[in-house]
């Protein structure tokens, strides 16, 4: 079996990430890597990698190239990641090979997936109004996690871009009441206003806004933390929340992603309902220990490993060269 996986971005965020994880993980299956020259370098290097330059879905040059090229490596699969990707392959598969779709996150015009002979959605949310055969695969922890060996609960811990979709204004107006620190790692367009909130409502002493740290770093915070917050109005996973959960860090979210997979309604907050977040922070942050989430942790340590991921997608492939 052979697979070309399909990335299409100048940055080398989530998406690289998971791909970059998946692929090396994957064995016993010919895989290779399309991608823009300009991410190519932080991939694995024992990925076998093709790059191209970067082109817009319309581009009529890129595409045929592109084709040319997936023409001459004669794949049996070719599994596209994010809507641009998928869009792109769309347009020049002729049934030359089987089309695979991951959807990352909530898209508001999911159709361009139904072009595709199978998607794969990173929670039920993900899939969403897709018409198609498709299948749920989550995110998975970071596989070269450290476990901790000491935590010294110091804060409570939020964790990812400042832009609205992450909430982070809803969980500042939420702390009022809250005795526990709060430290937000992360980088963004909403700095700004969110500093300006932590102001005005007099929570300098309380909440601290750090930039977003290289994820070999991030265990040091890890190690500190008391619980673990997603106020998220919308979310592919998160994949932050199964980090903490491997690293046996408790914690609180809002309904979003695979959230209510891994735990029940009563202690999830509704996504974008300021009251809902309030109420479940208040009642648990600053006494965390009475929530004991010991059988989550270990739920999420066996159900939400790489290796299990990579065995359910390679499960997709078989099934769909077979029907």
């Amino acid at each position: 079996m052979k697979v070309v996986h399909f990335v299409l971005s100048n940055s080398f965020a989530g998406i690289e990430q998971h791909v970059n994880e998946l692929l090396t993980n994957i064995n016993n299956i010919d895989t290779i890597l399309v991608c823009n020259g300009s991410i190519a370098k932080n991939f694995n290097s024992n990925i076998s990698t093709i790059t191209i330059k970067n082109f817009g879905r319309r581009s009529f040059l890129g595409k045929y190239k592109l084709k040319k090229l997936i023409n001459r490596i004669s794949p049996d699969i070719v599994h596209t990641h994010g809507s641009k990707t998928t869009s792109i392959i769309k347009s020049i598969n002729n049934n030359a090979y089987k089309h695979v779709a991951t959807v990352h996150g909530i898209k508001k015009n999911s159709k361009v997936y139904e072009c595709a002979d199978f998607v794969i959605g990173v929670s039920e949310n993900a899939l969403s109004g897709i018409n198609t055969k498709k299948k749920m695969i989550t995110n998975w922890w970071q596989p070269d996690l450290k476990k901790i060996k000491s935590n010294t609960k110091e804060f409570a811990l939020a964790v990812g871009r400042l832009e609205k979709v992450k909430g982070f204004d809803l969980l500042i107006s939420s702390w009022r009441n809250i005795k526990t620190n709060l430290v937000i790692i992360g980088s963004g367009q909403e700095k700004d206003s969110l500093i300006k909130l932590i102001e005005q409502y007099n929570l300098t002493k309380k909440i601290k806004i750090i930039d977003e740290v290289k994820s070999d770093k991030l265990n040091d915070y890890y190690s500190k933390a008391s619980v673990l917050i997603i106020s998220s109005i919308d979310e592919g996973g998160p994949r932050v929340a199964l980090e903490a959960l491997y690293l046996k860090i408790p914690v609180l979210s809002t309904n979003v992603g695979h959230m209510n997979q891994i735990f029940p309604n009563d202690i999830l907050a509704e996504k974008n309902n300021l009251a809902s977040l309030t109420k479940l922070l208040e009642e648990y942050v600053d006494d965390i220990n009475l929530l004991n989430q010991d059988t989550i942790f270990e739920y999420v340590k066996e159900e939400f490993s790489l290796e299990e991921k990579t065995l359910q997608t390679v499960s997709v492939y078989e099934d769909l060269l077979n029907s």
